[in-house]
């Protein structure tokens, strides 16, 4: 039979905050992705339209996401991804090594819609998204219902406290995000240490992470289409979450979505895992060596300096 994840034609993914580039976690969607992304920096998105890209479709909209429509000012920063529609709270990161790349460097004014409003207007929609706005997530999601009702699955980025003045945090989006029906499937930390002799040494802080959230189907009793049932799996096989999408399947079965025959090719293993492609270079082949946590550190770090 067909593989039951190539009769997927399109996912819609919509990026808020798409400064920079999708990391590498979703290559495997990247030619499926109706790509939608959205930044407050009219020059980034004019960069980035400019780009050719691996998705299957790319839009780049200059918007400011926000929690309620009309004017606000944006903070701007000595690195343009850490400018937010909040002041950075300096009290609190002067304390850490990384506190020069909030130095304000001025503001400006710009126009802020919501999810809520491009759902009503243009038609916006999502399997996925994917959200870093610098503290602002929980009211940009809690005025996006219209898009978040039919997402299957989100990315998330918050502070662990309030790096931002008024942030709101990832425990608030946790308690959130389980109201809705998500369940939290994967979170990646990261830390950083404080500015003195000792930074080196010991532990650091956590401040904020990337958590990973999938729509719990069975939990909430859905019945999506076939369509809808084959995007979702393929989104599970893409995010390695194998166990769930093996659930999913039976669960689709029980509900005739899915035959005998589609099921059996999802029960085999082989079917979900896509070995990765061994690196080529030199540097690839000694970071696949390296410990996990050792190589998050350096690609935040490179990623740090590229969007300097």
């Amino acid at each position: 039979m067909q593989s039951a994840f190539q009769e997927v034609q399109s996912i819609d993914f919509v990026d808020i905050g798409c400064s920079g580039s999708l990391e590498e976690k979703w290559e495997q969607l990247f030619p499926l992705l109706s790509y939608t992304g959205f930044d407050p920096n009219s020059e980034e998105c004019q960069r980035l339209s400019s780009l050719p890209h691996p998705y299957k479709s790319a839009k780049y909209f200059p918007y400011a996401i926000a929690g309620e429509e009309g004017t606000k000012t944006i903070y701007l920063t000595e690195r343009v991804g850490c400018s937010s529609l909040l002041r950075p709270n300096h009290q609190w990161l002067n304390r850490f090594s990384y506190h020069d790349l909030f130095k304000e460097t001025g503001t400006s004014s710009v126009v802020c819609t919501t999810l809520n409003a491009l759902a009503n207007k243009e038609g916006l929609k999502a399997d996925i998204i994917k959200i870093d706005t610098q503290g602002l997530e929980l009211p940009i999601l809690q005025s996006g219902d219209l898009v978040l009702k039919n997402a299957f699955c989100v990315e998330t980025e918050t502070g662990f406290l309030e790096n931002y003045i008024g942030e709101t945090t990832y425990a608030q989006i946790d308690e959130f995000m389980r109201s809705k029906g998500f369940m939290m499937f994967d979170i990646k930390i990261y830390k950083v240490g404080r500015k003195n002799s000792l930074i080196e040494y010991g532990k650091q802080q956590p401040l904020w992470c990337e958590a990973l959230w999938l729509f719990d189907l069975i939990g909430q009793g859905k019945n999506p289409s076939l369509e809808e049932a084959l995007k979702y799996l393929t989104i599970c096989r893409a995010m390695k979450c194998f166990d769930y999408g093996l659930e999913l399947s039976r669960y689709f079965k029980d509900l005739g979505i899915v035959d005998r025959d589609m099921l059996n090719y999802l029960e085999k293993p082989e079917n979900w895992i896509i070995k990765p492609k061994p690196p080529t270079s030199t540097l690839g082949k000694i970071l696949r060596w390296l410990p996990e946590d050792i190589n998050k550190r350096l690609m935040f770090g490179l990623k740090q300096i590229i969007e300097e």
